[in-house]
């Protein structure tokens, strides 16, 4: 046996017989930190609850006002659990908002004269055409999807300003208010349609080939392109689904508000980036997961509806969003950085 490999061999030895090396990491409370790690944002949201419910029992914790915050952020839901595979890609679209607000004027505007499937049509083509936009110039030319999606965000806003006359319309057509109206167990549909969608793109992220491959792609594109991943074809797919996600949301909030205007989506935007970001913190540490998406939106619905309750501006729940976010990035950071040593 050579010098070295007798100096190894006390090494492997000493490790195994060293206590520190069988000791598992940090425990709290009997359970290991990873778990307290991935579930922070579970706990934070019970938390919620639970203060609220004491605090404003008559009016919190209610079955009526369950519903109520469910049925609202049916939009929100639909926006995030979209904006989670773009971003599972790597790639940010900040003009959901102003897709959503277009989306919505469109449905207004034809549909009062058409129809609702004219109007419906109508908001799926504008959809089709600002995600194509974004292919073309991100996936295509190579641009920075900040900026474009930053900057398409302002153009959307201005032609749904351009098409509404910069004033709220009605006319939302019938069947769409009543698709978006209606309820089930006493929580109106979209929410259920934001559930379907969610457990739908979940499945396929987390069960398909295809969805991995999403994962992959977000990760690091040259390591996914040697792999043999297309991944220019998966980063189309994530800015369409996001795009299209953004039209749907706009679609539902013009059924359940019976109008349209050109700034009606731009509040969800910020708090659609706040959930994916908070969600990466949770359930899947350091990965945008639909789950963590999902948990994180209500955890804000149930802080926005919390703090409203106690009558406050309107000004502390954009704060209480913006301080989220911030929070979110941030321990999202942290996480990332400890996994990767």
């Amino acid at each position: 046996m050579t010098t070295t490999s007798r100096a190894a061999k006390r090494d492997e030895t000493a490790g195994a017989l060293d206590p520190a090396s069988s000791v598992p990491g940090p425990r709290t409370f009997g359970l290991p930190d990873a778990f307290f790690e991935r579930y922070a944002v579970v706990f934070v949201l019970i938390a919620l609850i639970v203060v609220f419910s004491i605090l404003k029992t008559d009016t919190f914790f209610t079955v009526g006002n369950l519903q109520a915050v469910l049925t609202t952020q049916a939009a929100l839901l639909i926006m995030a659990v979209t904006l989670t595979v773009s971003l599972a890609t790597n790639e940010f679209d900040l003009s959901i908002g102003g897709v959503a607000s277009l989306s919505a004027v469109m449905v207004a505007k034809v549909g009062a004269s058409h129809g609702a499937a004219a109007g419906f049509l109508a908001a799926l083509a504008v959809c089709i055409a600002v995600a194509a936009v974004h292919c073309v110039a991100i996936v295509l030319f190579r641009a920075n999807s900040f900026i474009v999606t930053l900057a398409m965000g302002t153009v959307t806003v201005g032609i749904a300003e351009g098409v509404s006359g910069s004033t709220t319309l009605g006319g939302v057509p019938t069947g769409i208010v009543n698709a978006m109206s209606k309820t089930f167990l006493g929580i109106g549909l979209p929410f259920w349609y934001a559930v379907i969608l969610a457990v739908i793109i979940w499945a396929f992220l987390e069960h398909t080939p295809t969805g991995r491959y999403v994962f992959f792609t977000g990760e690091g594109r040259q390591a996914a392109a040697l792999a043999g991943i297309r991944v220019d074809r998966i980063r189309v797919f994530g800015l369409f689904i996001t795009t299209l996600g953004a039209g749907l949301a706009g679609l539902v909030l013009a059924g359940q508000s019976q109008a349209a205007n050109s700034g009606m989506g731009e509040p969800n935007l910020l708090t659609a980036f706040a959930a994916c970001f908070l969600g990466a913190a949770t359930i899947k540490s350091s990965r945008f997961n639909v789950v963590g998406t999902i948990i994180a939106a209500l955890l804000l619905a149930v802080g926005t509806t919390g703090l409203q309750l106690f009558g406050l501006a309107a000004w502390i729940t954009d704060l209480f969003d913006g301080a989220v976010l911030v929070v979110a990035i941030t321990f999202a950071s942290i996480v990332s950085m400890q996994r990767s040593r």
